[in-house]
């Protein structure tokens, strides 16, 4: 396997597991926090959940803290690789790496 090759593997490998964290937080991001309790909802007289359990949202934070890290670590990485091979950037990995951190600070922060 020659390296360009294999930077596209190892690449394509950090994108596919950063994502797979990112979509395993959404799934449990529904029982993470309450509901936001807006005027709309009440006046439509929808069911607002004002209940959460804090253990998952202290999961869901660390998840999205570790997706964070790896997509980083997989910006940095591309950085190299476009420096020095032939690959170009990969517009995934910025996109993840600021989701995931955004993600991270509104949950360390406004939760």
């Amino acid at each position: 396997m020659n390296r360009t090759k294999f930077f596209q593997f190892l690449l394509s490998t950090l994108s596919i597991v950063g994502w797979s964290l990112a979509i395993y937080a959404l799934l449990i991001f529904d029982k993470a926090r309450p509901d936001t309790a807006i005027g709309y909802y009440q006046s439509k007289g929808a069911s607002v959940r004002l209940e959460w359990d804090p253990s998952q949202t202290v999961l869901l934070e660390h998840i999205i803290w570790v997706c964070a890290g790896l997509s980083f670590i997989n910006l940095a990485f591309n950085f190299y690789v476009a420096n020095h091979s032939r690959l170009g950037w990969w517009v995934n990995i910025p996109l993840l790496f600021t989701c995931s951190l955004a993600a991270g600070l509104y949950i360390r922060f406004v939760v």
